[in-house]
């Protein structure tokens, strides 16, 4: 009972040291209110700005998704019949990985090209078709990996064919999205590192104005942990300050975005509803502020304390 009493009163005096250092945390930040309010902008809007970027960039992603060109592998097969066109487009809807397939006979073709000419009479000198039949596939997946895949297995099929595909799109676009994540991903670094060094500088100063209460706690045997809580406190204070308020700076990106980007889409006749960030991105944006005013004001305050 003895050993279980200790232990409860030991958590209670752990409690109460948090508490307090809390208590005298917030009422310096509340003490030094300009201060505190240019912190807490400029944490949100560091924060803030990646996570714009990011919406725009899946955004974006999500448009070129729904935009008709859908990746397609021609098979062109020579001196093939009605039959033969049949039997082998029976064969490749058998494959896996296929979507769609559509054989168009070599009159269809013929016709098709006649019709998209300005005068259908140019070709009226011909003799005989000079066109093959056609077999148009669509994969069922987008990525290179599948089509080139899907690919193999109609050579394996049909070599006798000559096979077109048009899904270097495909590629283009993902490496261009990888391109920006990439660059998205640096430019986030590099804004975490300046606003934690930011955090550190004040953890750091803050703890300077206080050089003579600190000398004298030093004596009484306040340890460094002891000194440095109010500032981890502190940091996790402006941490969770600036993440609300970068949702709130990225909610208002969002409703000043929204409206002209999908008009400017509607007049090249792109389906796009501007997505909102989700809720998980919410949880990103505080996360990454706390671990950052934790951060920043731990390393300021372990400096100041050094010194």
């Amino acid at each position: 009972m003895k050993e279980a009493g200790e232990r409860a009163g030991c958590l209670e005096a752990w409690l109460y040291n948090h508490a307090d250092a809390a208590r005298r945390s917030f009422r310096r930040r509340m003490d030094a209110p300009g201060q505190t309010l240019i912190m807490i902008a400029v944490l949100g809007f560091i924060l803030a700005l990646p996570a714009y970027l990011w919406l725009l960039l899946e955004n974006a992603r999500a448009l070129s998704a729904n935009i008709d060109h859908e990746p397609r592998i021609a098979l062109y097969l020579d001196d093939a019949d009605a039959q033969a066109l049949a039997d082998a487009a029976a064969r490749i809807v058998a494959l896996p990985g296929v979507a769609q397939v559509t054989p168009i006979g070599a009159d269809e073709a013929l016709d098709e090209y006649r019709a998209s000419l300005p005068d259908p009479a140019l070709l009226n000198w011909l003799e005989d078709n000079p066109l093959p039949a056609i077999i148009e596939v669509v994969p069922l997946e987008r990525t290179p990996e599948a089509i080139a895949a899907l690919e193999a297995r109609l050579a394996g099929l049909l070599p006798e064919a000559t096979r077109v595909s048009d899904h270097e799109w495909v590629r283009q676009l993902q490496a261009l999205h990888a391109a920006g994540q990439r660059v998205l991903l640096v430019v986030a670094g590099l804004l975490a590192l300046g606003v934690t060094l930011i955090l550190a500088v004040a953890a750091a100063s803050e703890l300077r104005e206080r050089r003579e209460e600190i000398a004298i706690s030093r004596i009484t045997g306040a340890t460094d942990r002891f000194l440095r809580r109010p500032s981890l406190y502190g940091g996790l204070l402006l941490g969770l300050s600036g993440g609300v308020f970068s949702l709130l700076l990225l909610g208002a990106g969002v409703m000043l975005t929204r409206a002209p980007v999908e008009a400017a889409a509607s007049v090249f006749g792109l389906p796009l509803v501007f997505a909102a960030p989700e809720a998980r991105v919410g949880l990103i944006l505080v996360g990454a502020g706390l671990v950052l005013g934790w951060i920043g004001a731990r390393l300021g305050s372990g400096a100041a304390l050094r010194d």
